[in-house]
């Protein structure tokens, strides 16, 4: 009897230590859901919009959390404090990246993106990619991105149900063209997309096995790893975008033609950097990669904003006339002295983040945040849709109202805290924040100045022409699902104007 009760005795405190081991908290992790043994909060972690669960976990647990996906912590970052405490002090300790071995497949090892920011390579990138757009290099642009932003005009208005591949040839052309200083036709930018619409699904980590979790499933035969073959066609397809634009580049650099674009300006001073014609090659590809389609997804939104709110349109447009009129087209210098344009494109912004997710952060080491600590190899995710989303700070946060940002400088409730919040918070934080926030910031600036300027944009019979969330494809970027709208000319006037004007050829 006494070896049955010794027996039970030791079984009972195994499970409740197992129990405990499935629920408990490493000492000072930040709070966060309870987790179920081995796997975590995996169950609970939703595969599609995954910031709608995460949000709603910030308003139970607080601005910063924790959550377990198998034997991976992962901590969530849902304020402007926490972003700059944990990110943009501590930028040094977390500013790695996690494994992303199927992904490399595509990319190749050697990628910016996913390197350790102590990695030559990347300081090398991060170093060229900031001698490119400086504000001195952005105004040199400029001609160049006019012509584009005028060409689109003259696109959505000889054809404005085709607005959605409008915005994305916008998008190719100029990074094509601000790169390689070469154009891009049709034929190049439905390529660009059918690769990255593959590298997105390859991306997913709820598609396709933990490889980065279990490294032995890199082995498994490519006849029971569909991924394998997946990998190497979207590879293929991505060298196919880039590979003849770099090539003709060099030939053309060898020959001595100059245009002013990046890649000649790498390798102007490869030595300087000790940079690989390979690393340069990569180089070029991730900033092309980088202003695509984050462009192309935030214009689709401003045209779905404005046919979807009339009234804050014709409060835009009625500003834009003020100022500018029927004689001329927008400028850069108009946007200051257009308050109204201002807050309707930073509304855009708040209310359909183009990320809203931040790629992932790693801890290269442990990090202390007042009480909790941050274990080094945690993933560090910053909420952007939580931190726009915050009823403490956003009066009504899941209605578009941009008259929020003409009573506040970050559209926020009076007296709201506003610690670490800045203009470009949306392009990420810390070591990683985006280069090209600038030049960003500038597209978005010209292209709202024009639209608005130009036309008038209704909901048509449709149904496309929709912002619920629901109309927003599934992936890391939010970018709309294909949509048509009304869209007509302010006047005849202005229509002949964008008809007189000389577009690019691509």
């Amino acid at each position: 009897m006494s070896i049955i009760l010794l027996v039970s005795a030791i079984t009972i405190l195994i499970l409740f230590v197992v129990w405990r081991w499935g629920n408990a908290r490493e000492l000072n992790l930040p709070p966060g859901p309870p987790r179920s043994f081995i796997i975590g909060n995996a169950r609970e972690f939703p595969r599609f919009s995954p910031f709608i669960q995460l949000t709603e976990w910030a308003n139970e647990y607080g601005d910063i959390y924790s959550l377990k996906l198998l034997n991976k912590t992962i901590i969530v970052l849902s304020s402007g404090t926490t972003v700059k405490e944990v990110l943009d002090r501590n930028g040094m300790k977390t500013g790695g990246r996690p494994e992303a071995h199927i992904v490399r497949r595509v990319e190749g090892k050697i990628h910016p993106v996913f390197d350790s920011i102590d990695v030559p390579m990347w300081k090398a990138s991060r170093k060229t990619f900031h001698a490119f757009l400086t504000s001195q290099a952005l105004e040199s642009y400029f001609p160049m991105q006019q012509e584009r932003y005028l060409r689109l005009l003259r696109d959505i208005l000889t054809s404005p149900k085709d607005v959605v591949k409008h915005t994305k040839r916008l998008s190719v052309s100029i990074m094509v063209a601000l790169v390689y200083g070469q154009n891009a036709d049709d034929a190049r930018v439905d390529l660009f997309y059918r690769g990255m619409k593959r590298l997105t699904q390859l991306a997913d980590p709820f598609t396709n096995p933990p490889v980065d979790l279990f490294p032995i499933l890199k082995y498994v035969p490519a006849r029971w790893a569909s991924w394998k073959p997946l990998s190497d066609e979207t590879k293929a397809m991505r060298k196919a975008f880039h590979c003849d634009l770099v090539a003709s580049r060099e030939e053309a650099y060898l020959a001595g033609e100059r245009v002013g674009c990046y890649m000649e300006k790498v390798l102007d001073r490869p030595l300087d950097d000790n940079l690989t014609r390979e690393e340069i090659r990569v180089m070029c590809r991730v900033l092309v990669d980088g202003g695509i389609e984050t462009q192309a997804s935030y214009l689709q939104t401003l045209v779905l904003s404005l046919a979807c709110y009339p009234e804050y349109q014709r409060k835009a447009q009625a500003e834009m006339d003020l100022l500018v009129g029927d004689e001329r087209f927008p400028t850069l210098e108009d946007f200051d002295d257009l308050p109204y344009v201002r807050a309707f494109t930073k509304e855009v912004q708040r209310f359909r983040p183009i990320l809203p997710i931040v790629p992932a952060h790693v801890a290269s080491q442990d990090v202390r945040y007042g009480d909790y600590v941050i274990p080094k190899d945690a993933l560090i995710l910053m909420n952007t849709w939580g931190i726009y989303h915050d009823p403490e700070l956003f009066e009504e946060p899941y209605t578009f109202n941009p008259e929020r940002y003409l009573h506040s400088e970050f559209g926020v409730k009076e007296g709201a805290n506003v610690n670490g919040f800045r203009e470009n918070l949306p392009f990420g934080a810390g070591r990683r924040v985006c280069p090209g926030a600038e030049m960003a910031s500038r597209t978005i600036a010209m292209n709202a100045m024009n639209l608005i300027w130009a036309f008038n944009f209704a909901k048509d019979g449709s149904g496309t022409c929709n912002i619920d969330l629901d109309n927003y494809l599934p992936g890391l970027e939010l970018a709309p699902k294909p949509f048509t709208c009304d869209i007509t000319p302010r006047n005849a006037k202005r229509a002949q104007m964008i008809l007189n004007v000389t577009v690019a050829h691509g």
